[in-house]
């Protein structure tokens, strides 16, 4: 029995029949490729936003932590040294510092609505919570509020010195 002359082409290493035969070449169409880049821009249209939005408060979160940690670095360090140490804060401009230390920081993303501290300056809106070498503190509260809405309340006791962030009850 003969081969037909197409079959035996396409026993040949590297030769394909379709082609061989006239048949196009496999692959995606203008047209397909463009519908999928459509759908791409759509999911990522719908997606984007809430990545942002997502990222934004995550900043704003990670800022309060930022700022909870130095307040637990200040106690620390009135226990370790035996003395007081103080964190003061600006509410205006959100700034903070630990006395004696290079640490310092800043409260972005959300706003003070209502702050119990030992009052430096009330006129400038600057104030400080005292840590003392035996634990304990001078307390306070503050109330922060992201610019979605979102309340937080951050307390520091003034027998045992603990901070603690939560979210506050509207």
């Amino acid at each position: 029995m003969k081969l037909p002359k197409f079959f035996l082409r396409s026993l040949r290493p590297g030769v394909r029949a379709d082609r061989d035969a006239g048949q196009a070449q496999a692959g995606f169409t203008l047209l397909e490729l463009m519908a999928v880049l459509a759908l791409m821009a759509l999911l990522l249209g719908l997606v984007l936003p809430g990545l942002l939005r997502s990222w934004e408060r995550e900043k704003n979160r990670a800022a309060l932590r930022e700022f909870t940690a130095a307040l637990r670095t200040a106690r620390s360090e009135a226990v370790t040294r035996g003395r007081k140490v103080r964190l003061f804060l600006n509410l205006k401009t959100g700034r903070y510092r630990l006395e004696g230390s290079t640490l310092e920081g800043t409260l972005t993303g959300v706003s003070l609505t209502d702050a119990r501290l030992v009052w430096q300056n009330p006129e400038k809106s600057q104030g400080y919570m005292v840590f003392f070498g035996d634990g304990s503190s001078s307390g306070g509260k503050l109330a922060l509020v992201e610019p979605t809405g979102r309340r937080y309340l951050l307390e520091v006791e003034p027998i045992t010195g603990k901070v603690s962030l939560g979210s506050a009850v509207k």
